[in-house]
């Protein structure tokens, strides 16, 4: 069954990156993409109704429940033990983003709060002056991107199932992050029981997300005549800034500060 999925994962991320590579290729001539290009809506706003309705019957309960009755003291370490996991996967990005120093700073956060910080409950290292960052396959795709193409352009949007907005650019890199996590290897090399390990954390990581999410995405459905198109939109622009700002080498204080800000990631 693992080699299934990995074999499986493996033909993904291939599929994928071609499908990203055609949509570079069909998009080289249009590099501004003034507006988001979704040749599939169709199929998208299927998916879309599917995990709305995912979202009203179970996620949004469960989230409710979980922002009300678990302390924040528990939900803020539940957030340094999945940030914790997704440290070395940032390492990696950091590397292919050129800034190797950044990469050894994000691994030196991952070796004291995995020790000190009790396996990531407790964010010692940032009290230590190792400041947190949060990279991906996606964001290191944009940041090389041929000259001349603007972050807005990462090929057709896409709305993945279970998994929200995202595009070919951003898809490819979820896949590549995947591929690349520790956490995710460990548990097939050894042939763990996915279910034990893969599973608790992807369900803390959508209700964590969906916790800190609730209120701008309740606000952008409220205001919007559109949901679908808001939110695409929302997304596209918010990948946008990230991208622009690796670019533009941003301060990685000031860029984490201002993602913290923005409506749709806290």
């Amino acid at each position: 069954m693992s080699k299934w999925m990995t074999g499986g994962a493996r033909r993904s991320v291939t599929a994928v990156a071609l499908a990203a590579a055609l949509a570079g290729g069909c998009a080289s001539g249009d590099t501004g993409a003034a507006e988001v290009w979704d040749p599939i809506e169709t199929p998208n706003r299927f998916i879309f109704s599917f995990n709305r309705a995912l979202d009203v019957m179970a996620i949004r309960p469960i989230t409710v429940l979980y922002r009300d009755w678990v302390p924040e003291p528990a939900q803020k370490s539940v957030r340094n033990v999945l940030d914790n996991l997704g440290e070395p996967v940032t390492a990696i990005n950091e590397v292919f983003q050129g800034d190797p120093s950044r990469a050894a700073t994000t691994m030196a956060r991952f070796l004291v709060n995995s020790t000190i910080g009790v396996a990531g409950l407790f964010d010692v290292a940032t009290s230590f002056g190792l400041t947190r960052t949060k990279e991906d396959a996606g964001k290191t795709i944009g940041m090389w991107a041929g000259k001349g193409v603007e972050p807005e352009n990462g090929g057709f949007y896409l709305m993945l199932p279970l998994a929200g907005p995202s595009n070919a650019r951003d898809a490819t890199g979820l896949m590549i992050d995947y591929a690349i996590d520790p956490f995710q290897i460990l548990p097939i090399a050894f042939n763990w029981d996915w279910f034990y390990y893969s599973a608790p954390r992807y369900g803390l990581t959508v209700i964590d997300y969906r916790s800190r999410t609730m209120f701008a995405l309740d606000d952008l459905e409220k205001n919007s005549v559109d949901y679908y198109a808001a939110l695409r939109s929302a997304y596209t622009q918010n990948r946008a800034e990230l991208i622009r700002a690796k670019r533009e080498k941003t301060d990685t204080k000031g860029e984490l500060e201002r993602r913290d800000n923005l409506a749709l990631v806290k």
